[in-house]
């Protein structure tokens, strides 16, 4: 017995645990960060047609917590100040397998062997909105899955062309890389560093 104690403890995950512990924080605690968050996997709202969270808490990392401080600064400060609707921030690796049920894709979901970096806390789908959370005119809505959705789609009108940009300029500018055929989705530097989590949102 003892033998078999020992080895089931090796072989649970490394990053069980309170998300707290994992550098994770809740942005809906922090009172200077205005954002509004707006989980679609929490709801049937997204491209499974299912509920995929059972909580629509918003957690990041810390690194990606101070980028996205920054971020909004930035927005805050354009001629038409805008902040940011935050679609999808940490994802479990749980969830991370039933978006990939659902659409098997990799070149839109992530597989759950290579796990994605939203499971490190480090990457978040998010679009301009005004200050009273209305989302403003971007090329398409969250999880869209055709070439209008990519950050290279110029058949756009100028002024959605122009607030893409802005977008793409203020998130790498505070330490965030886009992905090409999702103009909402970032990843903060230094995700590789960061442990795949499979911890449940509370």
């Amino acid at each position: 017995m003892k033998r078999i104690f020992l080895l089931l403890c090796w072989a649970l995950p490394a990053t069980a645990g309170p998300l707290e512990e994992a550098n994770l924080i809740d942005i809906q605690t922090l009172n200077n960060l205005p954002v509004f968050v707006s989980l679609r996997y929490a709801t049937d709202n997204n491209f499974t047609g299912k509920q995929i969270y059972s909580s629509a808490k918003c957690y990041l990392h810390k690194d990606a917590v101070e980028g996205l401080q920054k971020a909004v600064k930035l927005a805050m400060q354009q001629t038409e100040p805008f902040t940011f609707c935050l679609w999808d921030c940490y994802r479990p690796q749980d969830a991370q397998q039933k978006l990939w049920a659902a659409k098997p894709n990799p070149n839109y979901v992530a597989p759950p062997k290579k796990g994605s970096r939203h499971s490190r806390g480090m990457s978040i789908d998010l679009s301009p909105c005004d200050l009273n959370g209305n989302p403003l005119p971007m090329p398409t809505d969250f999880d869209n899955f055709t070439k209008r959705a990519h950050m290279d789609y110029m058949n756009l009108p100028a002024d959605i062309l122009k607030r893409r940009e802005v977008l793409k300029q203020i998130m790498t500018t505070v330490g965030f890389t886009y992905t090409r055929t999702e103009w909402w989705h970032f990843d903060k530097k230094g995700w590789k560093n960061k442990p795949l989590l499979n911890v449940a949102i509370q």
